[in-house]
């Protein structure tokens, strides 16, 4: 049992929001420590929700249209297996920069198109 099994989907939801806005302070601030941190938690949260009867990650769905690009991302990274709208947003957040969020946006979808990366 993992630290998560007792939240309701809703606040797996909002503190999946707030550890992705965490990353992307850490990510700004240039805190590796913080960042990794903060991936550790979102991670796990993901993984509480993917074996969820029906798969709870279905919820992080809505997060595809977050204003923050560090949410959408990680939503994006979430549910590519649930829906075609992660992929969609993924090339949505691909040609905005060159900061960490587009670089991995970018780097997933060529690893989607090579084949060396099949969502689960």
């Amino acid at each position: 049992m993992n630290k998560f099994t007792n939240y309701k989907t809703e606040d797996l939801v909002l503190y999946f929001v707030d550890r992705s806005m965490e990353m992307k302070r850490a990510d700004d601030n240039m805190d590796d420590n913080a960042y990794n941190a903060a991936e550790k938690k979102v991670r796990d949260i993901e993984g509480e929700l993917k074996q969820r009867p029906g798969d709870g990650r279905h919820a992080l769905l809505p997060l595809l249209a977050h204003p923050n690009i560090q949410v959408r991302l990680n939503a994006a990274l979430a549910t590519l297996a649930l829906s075609p709208e992660a992929e969609a947003a993924l090339r949505g957040i691909a040609p905005l920069g060159s900061s960490s969020q587009p670089f991995t946006a970018r780097r997933m979808l060529a690893a989607l198109e090579r084949g060396t990366y099949k969502p689960t």
